[in-house]
């Protein structure tokens, strides 16, 4: 191997490594439900089986390995599945994860925002889960305004996103983000420390009435909260004509 093939070699193992220890660290989220993923998929679950176009299609924004979608999924009568996300080895797990969803699958490696405006399939669901808040408000309505083209008028646009009180500064946010740490016994200090610098560096919420405010902007008739989480950090809204 050459010296330049080495190099390239050690930098993908180190962003294997990296991608791997902020995997672990994710799915301990996940599985000890501290973000209360397991209430918020449920409910999504109920509205794809009462309220979705029946059989309908699905696009996944910013899926990862497409675990906590897969909560909401089982028991519904999907007919296409669609997922969207720039990790590669979080997409080769989300291919394992959804072998088991009787309707065809595509997985897409790429920046989802020119998924969106560059090939905009159209989809009877367009779902993305705590990932929206991570841009400005407008980005956030950017990509708003390219899922209301993309479900169309019978279709429903759905997140779980990171949500501030009225009146509620993002630093009042941090500090009630930050209070939780006592709970969170399945994390070690440093992986507490990386995920809660990521939250502060990167998360940007939004309050109620700004959610709701941005769903109006970009074309949705109806906004509802679906879902609250328990310590009033994240909510569940459905957008529709």
């Amino acid at each position: 191997m050459t010296r330049e093939g080495e190099l390239r070699a050690s930098k993908d193992d180190e962003a294997m490594q990296i991608f791997q220890r902020d995997w672990e660290i994710y799915r301990k989220l996940v599985s000890n439900n501290y973000l209360f993923h397991r209430e918020a998929c449920a409910r999504l679950q109920r509205l794809l089986n009462e309220e979705a176009v029946q059989p309908f299609r699905f696009l996944d924004i910013a899926c990862g390995d497409a675990s906590a979608s897969m909560m909401a999924l089982r028991g519904t009568r999907i007919a296409a599945y669609r997922g969207i996300d720039l990790s590669g080895p979080a997409l080769d797990l989300a291919a394992k994860e959804l072998v088991s969803l009787a309707c065809p699958v595509e997985l897409d490696q790429r920046d989802f925002f020119s998924a969106l405006t560059e090939n905009p399939e159209p989809a009877d669901v367009v779902w993305i889960g705590l990932s929206l808040h991570h841009f400005h408000p407008p980005e956030k309505l950017r990509l708003m305004r390219a899922a209301r083209g993309i479900v169309g008028s019978e279709g429903l646009f759905i997140i779980y996103e990171n949500v501030s009180r009225d009146g509620e500064t993002r630093d009042e946010w941090m500090k009630r983000w930050d209070a939780q740490r006592p709970g969170w016994t399945a994390y070690s200090e440093d992986e507490w420390q990386t995920i809660t610098a990521h939250v502060h560096s990167s998360d940007f919420p939004e309050s109620d009435s700004t959610w709701r405010r941005l769903g109006r902007e970009a074309g949705f008739g109806t906004v509802r909260q679906l879902f609250k989480a328990p310590t009033d950090l994240f909510r569940l809204y459905a957008f529709s004509s």
